[in-house]
């Protein structure tokens, strides 16, 4: 995701977030999921100060994921992060697989990439309730994916694989792909290789 800058008028990102300084990694990033979902703009069409919120919160999330930034904000505040000409990054490896997919979906923190994916998609799939059918390495799938709608694959590598690399192929008779890749450590110690295809 390209970097952007800070918003103009920063608010402190633990206010941001609602969460306290002793808060733990994962309280903030459960209440940037929350959040996140809350001023999605696809759910806020009408609502302008949305868009400008989910910047906001996002903004505050980078900065409170990244262990280095966040000391340096808890020892001196934005002119440590200024000082240190900051170009802010969502780090996605932080993220997890659903909020990986909310920051593919915007660039510079906000401006949407054309898709026809629906928020109620994100909703359900950070709410635990789509399905996620396993994908072997080696085999292939096919089918039709209805606008506003999404399959989800499940493709599990071990460890060599993961840092050998693998490639997965997502691609779309009507030229009209959205695809989305991303490892993360399963609950056996494992990579699990998440795959979103949205057409």
């Amino acid at each position: 995701m390209e970097g952007s800058s800070a918003p103009a008028l920063r608010r402190d990102p633990y206010e941001v977030l609602s969460v306290s300084r002793d808060s733990s990694d994962q309280e903030i990033k459960t209440a940037y999921r929350k959040l996140a979902l809350k001023y999605h703009p696809d759910k806020n069409a009408s609502n302008p100060e949305a868009s400008e919120l989910f910047k906001e919160v996002a903004y505050s999330y980078s900065i409170l994921s990244d262990p280095e930034k966040k000391r340096q904000y808890d020892n001196a505040g934005f002119v440590a992060l200024d000082a240190e000409g900051m170009d802010v990054e969502v780090d996605l490896s932080n993220l997890g697989t659903v909020n990986t997919m909310f920051a593919a979906l915007f660039s510079k923190l906000g401006v949407p990439i054309k898709t026809t994916i629906s928020a109620n998609v994100l909703e359900d799939a950070l709410n635990g309730t789509v399905t996620v059918r396993p994908l072997p390495i080696g085999t292939s799938v096919s089918g039709k994916v209805e606008k506003q709608c999404a399959h989800f694959f499940g493709v599990t590598i071990n460890e060599e694989q993961a840092e050998a690399g693998i490639v997965v192929r997502v691609a779309s008779a009507a030229q009209s792909k959205f695809k989305l890749l991303y490892f993360e450590h399963d609950a056996n110690g494992g990579y699990g290789l998440a795959l979103q295809g949205l057409l």
